[in-house]
């Protein structure tokens, strides 16, 4: 997710008219982007609450949760420090606000990054202990715990901070004289870090490149294939399978869905990235073909982030039964009946024999 918001530093100012990006990007962004956003973190949030309840816990379950708070930051990022700046940018509005961004932007843009990495690493993650658990069934015992998996995602939270960490020192806040108003305005522009040819040659095209989008995309896609193969054997053979092979069937498709809805999202933001990376700046930032096409895959991002909870909903069986049982509560109409238990002590009264009276259960029964 780069930060492409026209007009932002000083070295694409007054340098062309950006009128009718700024207007395209409020529509995307300032409201599209925003409802999307406030959608996916309510969905990411009611998926945290379904996943933690005691019968979804597996170690995809813990991964899934994982996937979820780094959606709902990417999202909070997107919202904070990408849409509602645009609504400034092509509306005038709120303007204190988009000033106090221009400060926070160095610090909480590498925030959103680093978010994006982990939601990266975590589908990888998940998607090859799927692939040992459907594909090498053998080793599943051994590899698939919990205790491995909160090693692993320890392990991708803690690679990508430190990964993360040149972008704290990539961007500045400075402020400049506007001749126009005669006013002190802050203004976002890169470092000397930031402009420094070595360090974009070996951090964003080499490092960048093959750490966020060669390595795990090539990952992502193979072993999805040999999911969806996987799949497919299994139900061709549905009628031989258990209950437990069926969830697990089901269980794959679900992460399956995931998978696919994630590279489709995420495959135009890789020929942004390297866009930005081999282009100056000033010459993307005229270009209104570029800045459509930046502002559609940053909004492809964020419903990457936003649509998980629906995939749940409609692929996993588990999830939507959890989901009712959690959020959708209700007390059924039973039918109920009472019956009588006598004891089977008799009583000798002289002339006849007669069952004790005192001795009976009285019970309510109930056919679920």
């Amino acid at each position: 997710m780069e930060q492409n918001i026209t007009n932002l530093t000083s070295d694409t100012v007054g340098i062309c008219d950006t009128s009718e990006s700024k207007t395209f990007q409020f529509y995307a962004w300032g409201i599209v982007a925003n409802i999307i956003s406030a959608y996916g973190i309510i969905g990411n949030i009611l998926s945290v609450i379904v996943l933690r309840h005691r019968i979804m816990q597996n170690s995809t379950s813990y991964y899934l949760i994982s996937l979820a708070i780094y959606d709902t930051i990417v999202l909070l990022s997107m919202s904070l420090f990408l849409a509602i700046p645009t609504i400034y940018l092509a509306k005038g509005d709120l303007e204190d606000y988009y000033y106090a961004y221009m400060y926070m932007h160095p610090f909480c843009y590498p925030v959103a990054l680093f978010a994006q990495t982990g939601t990266i690493y975590t589908t990888m993650a998940f998607t090859i202990e799927r692939y040992i658990a459907v594909c090498r069934p053998l080793e599943a015992a051994n590899t698939c715990t919990l205790s491995r998996t909160k090693r692993v995602i320890c392990l991708i939270f803690v690679s990508s901070l430190v990964y993360n960490l040149p972008r704290f020192l990539e961007y500045e806040t400075v402020q400049y004289i506007d001749s126009s108003s005669n006013t002190t305005l802050p203004n976002i522009q890169l470092t000397q870090i930031g402009t420094n040819e070595i360090f974009r040659q070996v951090y964003f095209i080499y490092l960048n490149l093959f750490t966020m989008f060669l390595l795990p995309f090539t990952f992502l896609a193979v072993l999805n294939i040999q999911l969806i193969r996987a799949v497919k054997v299994a139900r061709n053979a549905r009628i031989k399978m258990s209950t437990s092979a069926s969830k697990e069937a089901n269980l794959t498709v679900m992460l399956i869905a995931v998978i696919i809805v994630f590279l489709v999202c995420q495959l135009p933001s890789i020929a942004d990235n390297i866009l930005w990376t081999i282009f100056e700046k000033g010459q993307l930032h005229c270009s209104i073909h570029y800045i459509r096409f930046t502002t559609m895959s940053n909004l492809m991002v964020v419903v990457n982030s936003a649509i998980n909870f629906i995939l749940y909903c409609l692929f996993g069986k588990r999830f939507r039964k959890v989901f009712i049982k959690i959020f959708c509560k209700w007390k059924k109409t039973e039918p109920q009946f009472k019956y009588i238990m006598y004891d089977s002590v008799v009583i000798n009264t002289g002339s006849r024999r007669v069952l004790n009276p005192t001795k009976f259960y009285d019970t309510d029964s109930t056919f679920v």
